[in-house]
């Protein structure tokens, strides 16, 4: 079977205003394969991200680390942080939108603690009900990217009076994605809360203690700059991240990317398509 690299075209939607409380990013991606048949694999590392995927025109297949067949992903899937990598394979061409919530946006949009999705994936309808076909049938009769752009923050921009408005936590919470070295203390104070009281809200928002997620938002970076560089100096990636040293970034890579940092580099050099490209690095 032909393995071409793909025509892939990805669009950064720009984020209406009264969603940026909610939404971090909405990217679009188009894959053209023509009609040649293909089987391409790619990795899906453990991420804080919280997010829905749309999938047109395909259903593709996933297969977590450990398991040994892939399973067919639903249209529109609800997914909360993840800590177990895993392999997405795509077989033809497709439309992919990635709504990737602020940390705690995605409880605050279902108003369901994110327990539930933490390291895992569920059908959209299962968790949402029946309106998610409505926005996937008007999502599959666009014609332009644009205008998939329009559809889907409209049905957000529609669901704003239904979604709680942000605390203090929140906030705190976007604060740490971006500095996760930050102490616990001070997130917490941030957050106008007790340690206590602010580690049980974040198995809420976020689904996992606020430590882990700052571990795995910590590795996601440093996995984004290997995916990003043919090139690498590794103890300049390492402190660059703002990992201690050495030891303890080879230990986050062994015990999230099931590899070490070179073996998985290597890999990405053959990697033809990629599934998580709204950060940019």
């Amino acid at each position: 079977m032909n393995n071409p690299i793909p025509n892939i075209r990805t669009e950064h939607c720009k984020i209406h205003p009264a969603l940026h409380s909610l939404i971090r990013h909405i990217v679009i991606i188009e894959a053209d394969f023509g009609n040649i048949p293909v089987s391409l694999e790619g990795n899906y590392m453990p991420s804080p991200d919280q997010a829905m995927f749309i999938n047109l025109y395909t259903r593709l297949k996933s297969k977590k680390s450990g398991e040994n067949n892939f399973n067919t992903v639903t249209s529109c899937t609800l997914m909360g942080a993840q800590i177990t990598p895993f392999k997405l394979l795509v077989q033809e061409s497709h439309k992919t939108v990635s709504i990737i919530f602020q940390p705690g946006g995605l409880n605050r949009f279902l108003n369901i603690p994110i327990t539930e999705l933490f390291d895992n994936g569920y059908s959209a309808r299962e968790v949402v009900g029946r309106e998610i076909e409505e926005l996937l049938d008007k999502s599959h009769d666009t014609i332009s990217l644009n205008e998939l752009d329009s559809i889907v923050q409209s049905y957000f921009l529609r669901k704003l009076s239904q979604v709680k408005e942000p605390l203090p936590i929140d906030f705190a919470l976007q604060h740490l994605l971006v500095n996760y070295n930050t102490s616990m203390d001070k997130i917490a104070r941030m957050a106008c809360m007790s340690i206590r009281n602010f580690e049980r809200k974040c198995k809420e928002r976020l689904g996992m203690p606020a430590k882990m997620y700052a571990r795995i938002t910590r590795f996601h970076k440093a996995y984004k700059m290997l995916e990003s560089r043919s090139v690498i100096s590794w103890p300049d990636l390492t402190y660059e991240v703002g990992y201690y040293d050495q030891t303890h970034f080879i230990k986050d890579f062994k015990e999230f990317a099931k590899l070490i940092p070179t073996i998985l580099h290597k890999e990405l050099s053959e990697e033809h398509i990629q599934f998580q490209n709204w950060d940019k690095i």
